[in-house]
């Protein structure tokens, strides 16, 4: 168990190799001596560049709040004590009654970017026409490929099984959970004929069942009004998802919008026209808000890019998954984080004894997984045209 007291503690905990779970990936003590020449190796540099370009270049990662794994379960209070009522002088207390818990689970996920190098190819390397420095070159470019496809599994499409279109795996539920499929409701699923049943479920958990439906439903999942038939985005639309977010209890300061470039520049055109007849839409400001230190969209002038609508900031990702464009998501931050087990870890094994090949190997590995402890308070808008 770690004594960290914040996630930067328990990061520089796990990379100082202090941290009992970094073991499971060789790490020692940050002092100790790394030889190259050892069949089996880690470098904590390489791992902690990469999980710092995570928590700083990414799209998506770095907006969410980010805690240690320090436990695999949580609970879930669905239904507060329903008996609390007025009584007559001298009456009995009335009923006794009890909040509804549920116990929550989850598994760790170990998100892997693997590559080989063979010895032939690092002797031809620095030669001719080979990559100078190719073990430099392969470990940057393959670690920027393991911080991208992280975001990407993040907002995986729910048809998907939050599956990458760029891996193959033998089980795509070893991915991360996605956003895509917290807002997606057990409705929408059964009211689409292309969705699998069930492909909406998380932590091996039906979220249409008594006692999970009352949490694990979306605030709203705005589809068109026929299956499979794209429409215009409209103000309604956007008012609608934002009012059932906060009847079910989100809070204004706690939401942030997320979509994709066209959808955002549609939103702009619509917004900048609407704000020049009628004068109530408050979509700019001087300065970008920021969530997690993340700097949303700045808006200027309402020909520049759109920063708020009704006061809530507006981030993009080209990894938001499209219908016929960009799907628009609501999300409550504090109902959510990114529960991460061992930051990411560079290994390597470059004993040819020991791969039993003339060739190296070397991975990058970031286990966690997504947690949703409030599906209800966040929710999104599909079926959209840019029309």
């Amino acid at each position: 168990m770690s004594t960290a007291t914040s996630f930067e503690d328990y990061v520089n905990a796990y990379y100082g190799g202090t941290l009992g779970i970094s073991k499971r990936y060789g790490i020692a003590k940050s002092d100790d001596n790394i030889d190259t020449g050892v069949g089996d190796y880690f470098n904590v540099m390489f791992g902690a560049s990469v999980f710092n370009q995570l928590n700083t270049r990414s799209e998506v990662f770095k907006l969410l709040n980010k805690a240690g794994w320090t436990q695999s379960g949580w609970r879930v209070m669905y239904q507060r004590h329903a008996q609390t009522e007025g009584k007559a002088e001298g009456a009995a207390l009335g009923t006794t009654d009890h909040p509804e818990l549920k116990e929550m689970s989850a598994t760790i996920k170990e998100v892997t970017t693997r590559w080989d190098t063979t010895t032939r190819a690092e002797l031809l390397a620095d030669a001719d026409d080979g990559i100078k420095g190719l073990a430099a070159f392969l470990r940057k470019e393959n670690g920027e490929a393991h911080a991208f496809f992280l975001d990407k599994q993040l907002l995986a499409s729910v048809n998907t099984s939050a599956s990458p279109d760029n891996v193959a795996q033998d089980d795509a539920n070893n991915n991360f959970e996605s956003i895509d499929k917290m807002t997606t409701s057990t409705a929408a699923v059964l009211a689409d004929s292309d969705i699998p049943n069930h492909i909406e479920d998380m932590y091996l958990v039906d979220r249409g069942a008594a006692g999970y439906t009352e949490w694990m439903q979306p605030a709203a999942c705005i589809q068109g009004s026929t299956e499979g038939t794209a429409e215009a985005l409209t103000v309604d639309k956007l008012d609608t998802l934002i009012r059932s977010c906060l009847e079910n209890g989100a809070n204004y300061q706690d939401l942030f919008f997320l979509t994709g470039h066209d959808t955002l520049y549609n939103l702009k055109s619509k917004l900048s026209v609407l704000s020049g007849s009628l004068g109530q839409f408050d979509i700019r400001q001087q300065t970008a808000t920021s969530v997690n230190g993340v700097a949303g969209e700045a808006g200027l002038n309402f020909d520049t890019r759109v920063g708020y609508y009704d006061g809530i900031p507006i981030f993009v990702s080209q990894h938001v998954t499209k219908d016929t464009a960009s799907k628009i998501y609501l999300l409550d931050r504090t109902a959510m984080e990114l529960r991460i087990a061992a930051p990411t870890t560079y290994v390597a094994s470059e004993n040819l004894a020991v791969t039993n090949a003339l060739k190296k190997q070397f991975a990058f590995i970031t286990a966690g997984e997504l947690i949703v402890y409030r599906f209800n308070t966040s929710g999104k808008i599909t079926d959209l045209n840019l029309a």
